[in-house]
């Protein structure tokens, strides 16, 4: 059986000759020196706002609205706003216009009463 055990054994692998350069692996001066400090720009797009990352002094600034326009979406939900907003504003008068119909009437009600 002995020869069933040599087949199976765990063969210890040598050990590399070189050290991986991976650079998560590297000191932060060594990083800089072998791979530079050379970013590119970085921008994110929301909406229609603009958002840049100024490496220089490690902060975002905005870039403003992008000049290409508001995308249709955008668009779309501002007017359904307006409409909504609109309709809001009628409801209200409505409810305005019944609670003093209802209160002359009981006003009505009341000195009849008398």
């Amino acid at each position: 059986m002995s020869f069933l055990r040599n087949s199976f054994s765990i063969k210890k692998t040598k050990p590399r000759k070189h050290v991986s350069r991976n650079p998560q692996k590297l000191q932060a001066e060594e990083m800089a020196r072998e791979l530079g400090t050379v970013y590119g720009v970085i921008d994110v797009k929301i909406a229609d706002q603009k958002i840049i990352f100024d490496a220089e002094n490690g902060d975002w600034q905005t870039g403003g609205a992008i000049s290409s326009g508001q995308s249709h979406a955008a668009q779309k939900l501002k007017k359904q706003t307006e409409l909504l907003q609109e309709e809001n504003n009628m409801l209200k008068l409505k409810v305005e216009v019944l609670l003093d119909l209802v209160a002359e009437s009981a006003a009505e009600i009341s000195s009849t009463r008398k």
